[in-house]
């Protein structure tokens, strides 16, 4: 019977389903050969086959072969420079980049290759995707039955164990930032209870999956100059419109350095090609971006002008693009329904004041003329990269009254989820709008952080302390209490201002290293259970910084070391500088404005 259920293979999906089904106890054989039926791993093939269908901002009209396209020398780690981008000893792994780094398509790069192997059987699963009604591990279950693989938790149970699957999760900062705590417990406690599953998953950094204990991370480099020409030359290798790009990319330290992901160089690819524009700054770069694909086409064909079904101009289309994106993005959706998509346009068009009742007329521009949205499936739609929707939400918050961004401000800096969703949108207001974002973002959230009253005194308090550092923040120590390794939570600060944050937590190293005694002792008389729980498999224990300061009563010896640390240090004085700039500048616009 197992021949007519599974094919005779020695190799690819077929043999890993066979192999699966043969050495199963006979109380699951017969779950696992429905599950592996034919037809079932038909199914599953093709839709593994569908991830490596994708569509180009080179060729957005048509879908292509990632095998086709794809530049494996794109990718390069941090600390493994040299090290296949396919291969990963760890059985969980976190692939860390940020906007346009190829984390997604590494993801399903891997995917696809994983199942020619006679390795695994990979199941890949947008993250996005799930509505975080239930556990993460039932919420997987059911991404991984629309996969092709239908199972209960008998069968998850047993092929979770049994070190032939290999769960592919893409996008964990897509996450929706009230469910991302929750959900890195989560993958922490499926990756504590299937030791032998293979996981990897991707994010930006300081998205919440840094504290990990459990997942070895891979930080994604940025592309080095000869790795820019080499891509250039990949993505143009039929025709000779690199030549003038790889001179400049030669020739312009300042734009190489703008350039350094391959999301970014191949914008900057179409834009030059289109107008041979070079940008001053990120924020420059990414101005020209809307203009030109709203033309692109047009400049290829002479005497040619697409006709725009919404009829509305240049300004209009982007006002109102700018407006959806910020809409969009404030209610977690980089992608989208029909239904939703018309939604959102209805309320971007009222607030763009143009014509109401054309959202299906926008929706035929912006994903046929600009391409910077498109079709994602049946009766869906999503933005071409999630960056061109936070560079697009920044120019619209830019444009709002000096009230309506102080309240946007205040609520980021009040709630660490409402931070992490606008994080990148941020980083763009710092350069568009650098005045509003440094008085009314910058100035305030590290006078916060440094516990700065009025009269410029920092006096931290132990809360401030746990905010700074994370409550999930861990050390790992043997049993004199001597600190091997630290796995820091990532927190606000450390995504604001990384040499701050990186300043603190040296200090509280430091503190702990004179306290080795009182960690060995914090350990040896824990009660059996936590004892059991902080002890590794390594020999070495884990425990929670918060944890030990609390039990052993050092709140306030480490407040009053940070405290007198941080009042002699260079940021009390850059923040005091940045404000005095920032009130000067307002100041001289009052001047200028006769005010």
């Amino acid at each position: 019977m197992l021949e007519d259920l599974v094919k005779k293979a020695t190799g690819g999906l077929d043999g890993v389903a066979k192999e699966l089904v043969k050495t199963a106890s006979a109380k699951i054989q017969h779950k696992l050969q429905e599950t592996f039926a034919l037809q079932k791993l038909e199914i599953l093939k093709k839709n593994i086959d569908q991830i490596g269908k994708v569509k180009t901002f080179l060729n957005p009209e048509s879908i292509v072969n990632l095998n086709d396209i794809y530049y494996e020398n794109a990718i390069n780690f941090s600390d493994y420079p040299e090290k296949p981008i396919s291969f990963f000893p760890e059985r969980q792994v976190l692939i860390e980049g940020g906007p346009g780094q190829g984390k997604s398509l590494l993801l399903r790069h891997i995917c696809i290759k994983e199942a020619k192997t006679s390795r695994h059987i990979p199941i890949f699963i947008e993250l996005r995707y799930l509505k975080y009604k239930k556990s993460l591990k039932d919420e997987i279950m059911e991404a991984v039955s629309d996969f092709g693989i239908h199972l209960d938790n008998d069968v998850f149970n047993y092929l979770a164990k049994s070190k032939k699957i290999m769960l592919i999760l893409d996008g964990f900062d897509e996450i929706p930032s009230d469910y991302r705590n929750k959900a890195a417990r989560d993958l922490e406690n499926i990756a504590r209870a299937y030791p032998d599953l293979k996981m990897i998953v991707s994010s930006r950094p300081d998205s919440g999956m840094g504290v990990s204990f459990y997942f070895t991370k891979y930080k994604i480099k940025h592309l080095s100059v000869k790795r820019q020409i080499s891509f250039i030359k990949h993505i143009y290798k039929r025709n000779g419109l690199a030549k003038n790009i790889i001179k400049i990319l030669k020739e312009s330290d300042f734009l190489s350095e703008v350039t350094n992901t391959p999301l970014l160089l191949t914008l900057y690819a179409i834009t030059y090609n289109a107008r041979q524009f070079n940008p001053d700054s990120l924020s420059e770069f990414y101005s020209i971006i809307f203009p030109t694909m709203l033309y692109r086409h047009d400049r290829l064909k002479l005497g040619f002008e697409r006709e725009r079904k919404s009829k509305l101009t240049d300004s209009q289309m982007q006002r109102v693009f700018e407006a959806l994106s910020f809409i969009s993005l404030n209610d977690n959706h980089t992608s989208f329904t029909t239904a939703l998509f018309r939604k959102y346009l209805a309320k971007s068009a009222s607030v763009s004041r143009v014509d109401e009742n054309i959202e299906d007329k926008l929706i035929e521009d912006f994903t046929i003329i600009t391409a910077l949205i498109v079709p994602d499936g049946f009766e869906n739609f999503s933005y071409a990269h999630k960056s061109i929707q936070e560079y697009f939400s920044s120019t619209f918050i830019a444009k709002q009254s000096e009230e309506k961004k102080i309240e946007f401000y205040k609520s980021l800096i009040q709630d660490l989820n409402k931070f992490r969703k606008w994080q990148n949108t941020l980083s763009f207001l710092e350069t568009i709008d650098e005045i509003s974002y440094i008085k009314n973002f910058s100035v305030p959230i590290k006078k916060k952080a440094l516990c700065m009253n009025q009269d410029n005194v920092i006096k931290m308090d132990y809360s401030s302390v746990v905010e700074l550092l994370g409550k999930e923040s861990m050390i790992e120590t043997n049993d004199d209490g001597d600190i091997k390794n630290t796995y820091w939570e990532d927190t606000l600060y450390s995504a604001i201002h990384k040499q701050y944050s990186t300043f603190l937590r040296d200090q509280v190293i430091l503190f702990l290293k004179s306290k080795n005694t009182e960690i060995g002792e914090f350990i040896s008389y824990s009660d059996i259970k936590d004892y059991i729980k902080y002890q590794k498999n390594n020999g070495f224990y884990i425990i929670k910084i918060d944890t030990f300061i609390k039990k052993c009563k050092l709140q306030k010896a480490i407040t009053d070391i940070l405290s007198s640390k941080l009042e002699t240090c260079e940021f009390k004085q850059e923040v005091i500088r940045f404000e005095k700039n920032a009130i000067q500048a307002d100041n001289l616009i009052d001047q200028i404005f006769g005010l």
